[in-house]
């Protein structure tokens, strides 16, 4: 039963630490400065923005 506690105790600790670093993560992406050194969905959606842009050029180059 010891084991069973000491094993509860440290999941309960690896939770709130993630739910620390949760809170913090969520913090630094709302400030507008620092957001776009931080997440990747900037780089994705330039991707495929760009990659939509060329699907409609081709497109209207057959129209």
């Amino acid at each position: 039963m010891h084991i069973l506690k000491k094993i509860e105790s440290v999941i309960v600790k690896i939770t709130c630490l993630q739910f620390l670093f949760l809170i913090l993560a969520q913090l630094l992406l709302r400030n507008k400065e620092i957001a776009p050194y931080l997440s990747k969905t900037v780089f994705s959606e330039g991707v495929f923005f760009e990659s939509v842009l060329r699907v409609m050029e081709t497109l209207d180059h057959f129209g």
